[in-house]
């Protein structure tokens, strides 16, 4: 085993023992299952996300943090707003939006995002994207897609801001 592969490995034991410190809430009565869980807990997110060349932007993903909370309240608002007009203001339809995120766990964020947007649900992928369903499906709503995959692809180092020719500026 290399030496990244360890710190790797004792990187995400640390993380789901902070997990189970904040699920336990602290309590010494399951220490002794902790110790079996984490570190199986580790060994099978290794199995099943293998370290890669994936390049996390820690400062950049908290950066997301008030856009992603904002935008799941909205979201909420939104279709609220839309169930109790008394018009249901709805043209519901779906939207296959193309992608160029390679990084499966980039690509599963940009889908759990997408479902945070006011009126919209990732339903599935291809590969050439995400299957979205929409309360309406606007040019708007495409464009608002399109921003997400931007914002989370400079998050997560992904060829689709280098393709775009981006520069790093955030797109509001």
């Amino acid at each position: 085993m290399s030496l990244p592969f360890v710190l790797i490995a004792a990187k995400r034991a640390a993380l789901f023992a902070l997990v189970w410190l904040v699920l336990s809430g602290g309590s010494a009565a399951g220490l002794g299952a902790a110790l079996f869980a984490v570190p199986a807990a580790a060994v099978v997110s290794l199995i099943l996300l293998p370290p890669g060349p994936r390049r996390l932007r820690l400062m950049r993903v908290l950066a997301l943090l008030p856009g992603f909370l904002l935008r799941s309240v909205s979201g909420g608002v939104d279709v609220a707003w839309r169930a109790l007009h008394p018009g249901l203001p709805v043209r519901p339809g779906w939207i296959s939006v193309k992608t160029r995120m390679t990084d499966g766990v980039a690509r599963s964020l940009y889908g759990a995002e997408t479902s945070l947007l006011p009126g919209t649900l990732s339903a599935g992928c291809d590969a050439a994207g995400l299957k979205v369903h929409c309360l309406e499906v606007t040019a708007r709503t495409e464009e608002r897609l399109k921003i997400e995959e931007r914002r989370l692809a400079r998050a997560f180092s992904q060829d689709a801001v280098s393709q775009d020719g981006e520069d790093g500026r955030d797109d509001g």
